[in-house]
């Protein structure tokens, strides 16, 4: 049995000793890297996606021959 855990032992202690390792060859992303990405994009245009139009621009419910059902309108005042 004190084989046993001393086999664990060992194999934790060196994976704890390869994981430290390798934290330490990676290089941690700096700020300097954030910023330049920041810079490169293209700034916000504040148009319309067009997929949401606001309730003040609702339309009429669709005729005959459409090809959608017309819209529900709830009221809930």
């Amino acid at each position: 049995m004190k084989v046993v855990l001393s086999a664990l032992s060992a194999l934790l202690v060196m994976l704890v000793l390869a994981q430290s390792a390798e934290a330490k060859k990676k290089a941690p992303a700096h700020q300097d890297n954030a910023a330049k990405a920041e810079e490169t994009r293209p700034p916000l245009d504040n148009t319309s996606t067009g997929g949401i139009t606001p309730a003040a621009e609702a339309k009429a419910p669709a005729g005959d021959g459409s090809q959608y059902p017309p819209a529900l309108y709830f009221n809930f005042q």
